[in-house]
């Protein structure tokens, strides 16, 4: 393999994270040039740049360097505008600092045509916000005329509406979005219809709307996510079905040796409801008397598949049992496996002082690198 001379690409991840993309590119052989990023999670931001810019710690000025970082848009928690910057070691504020002046404009709100015409993008890729969106929060739709967070995806529109303007042969090659299954409920179908014609006008041709799981390329968990690849090309086939006859189990990602937490209670502990789905591959129990919040009563058999992990709520803290009936939770190494994220990469994390519930929450909003391998391998390979 070290023979086979790697495939340049110019990646610009809208709503990047951690570098999810990136990484699959890179495991299907791809020498990965990020021309540009956008996110405004603190956290995420010095994630993704620790790894591939190999970012390093300067001495800085604290106060100064904060002053600076005050000009940006940025966040705490990835849902409000951060108001104070207590809390961020020096380590962590001059990687954010050097990485805000590789770039200046990580906001999506604020990246424009000069930005990026002269940047020969081949992929963008834009995971944009799932909040009003998702099951899991109050639906306000992604329509351009209903300012949700969702509907930061019409900032997309924009930003190659001015690429065009300025110079068409700079668009993007490649297009790809991905979001929740959610979005192929029947209340979104207008919306989405309504974003497929503008990439027309912007000359895109694009497949429909599919959803892979990423137990069916050979993931621990069964997480559906809906992707739809864009292109300039006139023609561009449809994504092949992935299903594998046999899916891998939790107890392939158990670290042994390594910690993880033990459920307990001060109340009796009973396994009731087992569940065997086999549609998914999932067998789960229901503890009864834990708690009258029924998402956190469920724990997973470790020799079947996980459930979707989240960032927050009670898919973020994953449990499974044994044969014996004990309770464990999986932990943050084992959410980034979950993800296709390795131990190096943890390991760097855990270094710079993240901890157990924010590695967690990287992991559950990532989408998965198995995944985004196969679906480049098919249609830029």
């Amino acid at each position: 393999m070290n023979n086979i001379k790697k495939k340049k690409i110019n990646l610009f991840e809208a709503f990047s994270w951690i570098w999810s993309q990136h990484r699959a590119l890179e495991n299907i052989w791809f020498e990965v040039h990020s021309v540009w990023i956008s996110d405004w999670y603190i956290d995420a931001i010095i994630a993704y740049w620790v790894e591939y810019l190999g970012v390093k710690w300067k001495k800085i000025d604290k106060q100064k360097t904060i002053d600076f970082l005050k000009n940006y848009s940025l966040s705490r928690d990835s849902k409000k505008p951060l108001k104070s910057f207590a809390g961020y070691s020096g380590e962590q504020l001059s990687i954010l600092e050097q990485v805000i002046q590789k770039f200046w404009n990580l906001d999506i709100n604020h990246i424009h045509w000069e930005d990026l015409v002269d940047k020969d993008i081949d992929l963008f890729t834009y995971s944009f916000p799932c909040q009003d969106i998702s099951q899991q929060w109050k639906r306000s739709w992604f329509s351009r005329w209903q300012k949700s967070r969702s509907w930061l995806l019409w900032e997309i529109e924009r930003i190659l509406q001015e690429i065009k303007a300025i110079n068409p042969s700079k668009l993007p090659k490649y297009l790809m979005m991905e979001n929740v299954k959610a979005i192929l409920n029947k209340e979104f179908a207008p919306d989405l219809q309504e974003w497929k014609k503008e990439l027309s006008k912007l000359w895109y041709t694009s497949t429909q709307a599919f959803v892979v799981n990423a137990s069916d390329v050979w993931s621990v968990q069964n997480r559906s996510r809906v992707f739809m690849i864009s292109t300039l090309d006139s023609s561009i086939g449809e994504f092949p079905k992935q299903e594998v006859k046999k899916k891998a189990t939790i107890s392939k990602i158990l670290q042994k040796g390594m910690e993880r937490d033990k459920f307990s209670t001060d109340k009796k502990i009973e396994i009731v409801k087992i569940h065997w789905k086999t549609n998914v591959w999932v067998k789960k129990g229901f503890i009864k008397w834990y708690t009258t919040f029924n998402a956190e009563c469920y724990v997973y058999h470790k020799d079947w598949l996980a459930p979707t992990i989240t960032a927050s709520w009670a898919q973020s803290r994953i449990k499974y049992f044994e044969d014996d009936w004990e309770i464990y939770f999986l932990n943050s190494l084992e959410h980034f496996i979950l993800q296709g994220f390795d131990k190096k990469f943890y390991n760097k994390l855990k270094r710079l002082n993240f901890n157990e519930n924010k590695i967690k929450f990287l992991a559950g909003n990532s989408i998965n690198v198995q995944v985004l391998e196969r679906i480049f391998d098919f249609y830029l390979k």
